[in-house]
């Protein structure tokens, strides 16, 4: 599965893991409840489609999958979020090869990077957006 590999390649990058807050701090949405588990990145596919040929699927698809990296309000918060999401940026722009779990991506492209801050929760955030070509 894209995501699973994705997570497990994030994992292995150490400008990732030397920011985050050790090895569940890559996980799918939704973010921990607890702030212990903060600075973190959680991630959700928010589009996945197949390419096809006139005879039936091609066995590629194309996938946009967001990282949302988090951090506590706290001076430098912002910071640490946005570092973050540098670091998955750098990782993941550009990518070709295959993933722990099996999954070949053919390309990945970094599309979006935006900051925001949520009042309610009191969490710096920015997120990446990656498109990626990939067959399992």
């Amino acid at each position: 599965m894209l995501t699973n590999g994705i997570a497990a390649h994030l994992l292995t990058q150490s400008s990732i893991t030397s920011l985050v807050s050790g090895g569940t701090a890559i996980q799918p949405a939704p973010a921990p409840v607890d702030l212990s588990g903060y600075p973190c990145i959680t991630y959700k596919m928010v589009s996945d489609v197949p390419e096809y040929t006139l005879t039936g699927i091609a066995g590629l698809s194309a996938s946009r999958i967001v990282f949302d990296c988090l951090a506590p309000y706290n001076p430098g918060g912002y910071l640490v979020a946005r570092n973050i999401a540098l670091a998955v940026k750098a990782a993941l722009s550009g990518y070709q090869g295959t993933l722990p779990d099996g999954t070949k991506v053919y390309f990945a492209e970094v599309v979006n990077v935006t900051d925001n801050f949520d009042n309610e929760t009191l969490l710096s955030r920015s997120s990446v957006h990656v498109m990626f070509t990939y067959s399992d």
